[in-house]
């Protein structure tokens, strides 16, 4: 143990390695008691490095002493402790101070002192956190985390325990994104919607920088990148209803209808009542209730076309000075026309539409068929030809180009409702994802430089896919970018899980989702599946959002019911002492141990 040695006391002045600390003047003197065995106790005034090491300056009732530290020994100023009388000999008085009077547990010193760590506030309360989460405080343990503290000393030691109790690597981007995922910063739609937004201002940057060849091989790159993920997309789609159609007869849409009707999804092997579903007609709910009070939404929600709505589709949809650029770029006029007739088509029925959150199939497949054209003609562009780089250079620059680039990257980045029940789209999308996010920062850091916001941003989404896919090795969790309707939502699901064990004791299966949504606020929901019994816990906001689901719920309970499912529902306010994120508080907590295990996805592959 460590130790202040050589205190010396001839007559009323203590020395310690020859200097000399008389009594403090002007106070009656109380002896100092300095046999083997007695406690003292004093605040440590100082600590100065001398030729000869660290010494500290510590009031000791009427007196300071000064006393030359061990090497390793941690004391701090200010620090108030109480000291053991080790020994009092000729050679002098040996000191230490009682840790265990500061409540700090004696294996905690002996652990670090076994490690030859140095022994102060740090390293105590390190040791305190790991033996708390469960972590070995053995020699190379210690070793192993105190070198993680010394490389990383912006980062607080809960942090670093959190992090290895959960077997994540500690290394800088993880720690970021470990940081946001506790402070609820970590949604990847967040990511994709600034990026989306700083596109148009980056090229815009960089044609009024005069750097008009930059400007028109960016959005030739992202052009290239989407168009591609376009025409796989278009294929994936063709194939996917081929496939479906062989097993089972029907196309997927017809089948999507089927599972949306039931309320369930299925995981391994397993149906599990499907609460996006249900949001999604608690959203149609609130629709139906909105048409009741605004005659004109009634008659959008019957099918009536109202004049206003019908003067609305004769307008045309896409500027003639953007028309007229398509076909000098070689687009022809099927692909134009198409795609003029989904947004004449959407249009009329919604007088919100901005081009990039409503949307219909019918828009999305035009969207992707004029994308994927003008990536192939651009591949076999001419830029040095000064009418044919104009002409890119005003498609680029157009409001309805950008109209179209983001909704293209919205439905290549974000999920329907109905495409969550089915595994293989949620890999298809983080595979799709995490290739597309790596091209583009390429591209991004070539032309504007990895400092540049747009690269940071892109570069930041990269680093939490990453992140994400290390997550995905030891849980259960992924989140849901979420194209609902008339905005884009978050979501993450946990499944709990226990390392050694398919299944809890029970056999249950159990769940939490978590959404954010513009109408609903934060809605957490916990399922439990037990054979054919389902318990399910909404968490709301308010009180408004309680009474809609109790209006409603009745829906989702006819549509188990008709699967074969009973359930019970309870729907209560979230606690003010509740987290933003069950699902995320969850699965980070290391002191609880999770029930399910299931097969993981890799969400950067």
């Amino acid at each position: 143990m460590n130790i202040i040695g050589n205190v010396n006391k001839p007559n009323n002045t203590i020395i310690i390695e020859g200097s000399q600390i008389r009594e403090q003047r002007g106070v009656e003197s109380k002896p100092l008691e300095l046999k083997a065995g007695s406690t003292i106790q004093g605040t440590v005034m100082s600590i100065s490095d001398t030729a000869e090491g660290k010494v500290a300056n510590i009031n000791v009732g009427d007196y300071v002493i000064s006393a030359k530290l061990q090497e390793g020994m941690g004391l701090r100023e200010g620090q108030t402790l109480n000291f053991a009388i080790r020994g009092s000999g000729a050679s002098g008085v040996s000191i230490t101070p009682l840790y265990e009077n500061t409540s700090i547990d004696q294996s905690t010193l002996k652990a670090l002192t076994a490690a030859g760590i140095e022994i102060n506030n740090d390293t105590v309360q390190m040791v305190k956190d790991m033996m708390e989460a469960g972590l070995s405080i053995g020699k190379e343990s210690l070793l192993e985390m105190n070198r993680n503290l010394s490389a990383h000393p912006d980062t607080s030691i809960s942090t670093m325990v959190e992090m290895k109790s959960l077997n994540i690597p500690i290394t800088d981007n993880n720690i970021v994104q470990f940081q946001n995922y506790k402070n609820y910063e970590h949604q990847v739609t967040s990511a994709m919607e600034d990026i989306m937004d700083e596109l148009p201002k980056a090229f815009d940057q960089l044609t009024q920088a005069g750097n008009t060849t930059a400007a028109l091989n960016l959005y030739g790159s992202v052009l290239k990148l989407f168009g591609e993920g376009a025409e796989q997309s278009v294929n994936a789609e063709t194939q996917a209803t081929e496939s479906q159609m062989q097993q089972t007869g029907e196309p997927i849409a017809a089948q999507n209808e089927q599972a949306a009707e039931s309320g369930t999804v299925t995981s391994e092997g397993k149906e599990i009542p499907a609460q996006v579903n249900a949001s999604e007609e608690q959203a149609l709910q609130i629709k139906g209730s909105e048409a009741e009070k605004n005659p004109e939404n009634a008659a959008k929600a019957s099918g009536e076309i109202p004049e206003k709505t019908a003067q609305l589709q004769e307008k045309p949809v896409l500027s003639d000075n953007f028309v007229n650029n398509l076909k000098n770029l070689g687009i022809s006029d099927k692909t134009i026309s198409k795609y003029e007739a989904a947004l004449k088509e959407l249009n009329g029925q919604s007088e919100d539409f901005n081009g990039t959150q409503a949307t219909s199939p019918k828009l999305e497949q035009a969207q992707k068929e004029l994308l994927k054209e003008l990536a192939d003609n651009f591949s076999k562009s001419d830029l040095t030809d000064v009418a044919e780089s104009a002409s890119w250079k005003n498609v680029f620059k157009s409001d309805d180009y950008n109209k179209l680039l983001k909704g293209n990257i919205t439905s290549q980045w974000l999920l329907k409702p109905g495409d969550v029940q089915n595994k293989e789209n949620i890999e298809n999308l983080y595979q799709r994802l995490g290739n597309q996010v790596k091209s583009l920062s390429n591209a991004i850091n070539q032309t504007l430089g990895p400092e540049s916001s747009l690269a940071q941003t892109t570069n930041n989404l990269q680093n939490n896919l990453d992140f994400m896919n290390q997550l995905n090795q030891m849980f259960q969790y992924v989140q849901l970018p979420l194209q609902m309707a008339g905005q884009n939502a978050h979501g993450d699901l946990y499944v709990y899980k226990n390392k050694h064990k398919k299944m809890s004791e029970d056999g249950s299966v159990s769940a939490i989702l978590h959404l954010d949504m513009d109408n609903l606020g934060p809605l957490d929901v916990y399922v439990k599946l037990v054979q054919n019994k389902v318990t399910t816990n909404f968490y709301v906001a308010d009180d408004s959002v309680i009474e809609l689901i109790n209006d409603n719920i009745h829906i989702l309970n006819e549509r188990l019911e008709k699967r074969g499912y009973s359930m019970n529902v309870n729907v209560m306010l979230h606690d003010d002492m509740d987290g933003q994120d069950a699902a995320v508080d969850e699965m980070l907590d290391v002191m609880k141990t999770p029930i399910l295990s299931t097969q993981s996805f890799d969400a950067r592959a």
